[in-house]
């Protein structure tokens, strides 16, 4: 996987192994983001930049918070893609004007190194980049994502909310526990290194889907209603569920179309164009199956399965949605249907 120490690219893996057990490694940059960077996405649009990769769950999250916000005006996103033989790259392998610099960088770790020269720890995405202090303000997910959901943007959505105060605490709650046992479980099971570790992640793999499955037999949503940040964590696991986690990374027990409720609740948000948007299922096996050279060494990539995600999904009997005010209450959320052209679904 490969690491940057003191600004070097290196192949070191660091601690990220421990006793046969994988151990996701905190963020480098992920203290809250200070009110002033966010509000100067409203004032200086197009300072603020963030670096993304259509395979990855985290940024996924990421963008489709940014989709929601409709910040495409004032905090660009630039999808990192291409071979990752140093890492994420961050423009398909070929040179990226930082901006705010007027250094040329080929790799998310020239960002980090960018922002300082003594850099020491992961590359990863999604990252946010302060072009006017030529800075990595942060890569931590649920950080931009808290900050996107402070920045006044669009009227239609600028007075909405994904992270209310009086289900707060319920939300970090429900994203701790979602993070480590069933985003970070699959990685936990899928890069074990000793059958115990593997089976103590898969166990809270399962668990925690039982669990979610039980809990979508209750409401549309995580939050009955009510769209949150919690929705966007747990969305981008389920699609990659069956295309990488199921066989790439053994969670074999069960596949998500063997849950009725998730499996339908995947569905019906991947018929918001939010989540839709940046859906690319072709990209999302590509960035696992060609960038695991310990588990798949001849980059051979599985046939997807074969499943309808447009079939009907019945989730509308639990009634509209709903997203929060910033100034208290609700309304009803209406987001565009996904275009028809969103992703492929029969490409192999």
């Amino acid at each position: 996987m490969g690491r940057v120490v003191d600004g070097e690219w290196t192949k070191d893996e660091g601690d990220l192994f421990r006793n046969g057990g994988f151990k996701r490694l905190a963020s480098r940059y992920s203290d809250e983001i200070p009110d002033d960077v966010i509000a100067a996405a409203t004032a200086e649009p197009r300072r603020l930049f963030m670096i993304a990769s259509l395979s990855c769950p985290w940024s996924h999250r990421a963008l489709i918070l940014h989709r929601i916000k409709t910040l495409d005006s004032m905090v660009p996103v630039k999808i990192a893609s291409g071979r990752r033989d140093k890492g994420y790259p961050v423009n398909d392998n070929r040179v990226w004007r930082l901006p705010g610099t007027r250094r040329d960088v080929a790799y998310v770790y020239e960002v980090c190194t960018a922002s300082d020269g003594t850099y020491t720890g992961r590359a990863s995405v999604p990252l946010l980049w302060d072009s006017a202090k030529g800075q990595v303000v942060s890569n931590d997910s649920l950080q931009i994502m808290r900050a996107f959901d402070r920045i006044e943007s669009c009227p239609s959505n600028g007075d909405i909310t994904l992270y209310p105060d009086d289900l707060r605490s319920k939300i970090d709650e429900f994203n701790g526990r979602i993070c480590f046992d069933l985003a970070n479980g699959v990685y936990r099971a899928g890069l074990a290194r000793s059958q115990r570790h593997y089976d103590d992640a898969v166990a809270d793999v399962f668990k925690t889907l039982d669990l979610l499955e039980a809990r979508l037999a209750r409401g549309r949503l995580m939050f009955g209603r009510r769209l949150t940040i919690a929705d966007l964590v747990l969305f981008p696991v389920l699609v990659r569920f069956d295309v990488v986690y199921h066989s790439h990374f053994r969670c074999t027990r069960r596949r998500l179309v063997d849950y009725p409720m998730l499996w339908a609740y995947a569905r019906d948000l991947l018929d918001w164009d939010p989540f839709a948007r940046d859906m690319d299922f072709a990209a999302i096996q590509s960035g696992y199956f060609h960038n695991d050279g310990d588990h798949n060494p001849h980059g051979i990539v599985s046939e997807r399965p074969d499943c309808d995600w447009s079939a009907p999904h019945a989730r509308d009997v639990f009634g509209a949605p709903q997203v929060s005010l910033r100034a208290g209450g609700v309304r009803e959320f209406e987001p565009l249907a996904k275009p028809a052209n969103a992703y492929r679904l029969d490409s192999r």
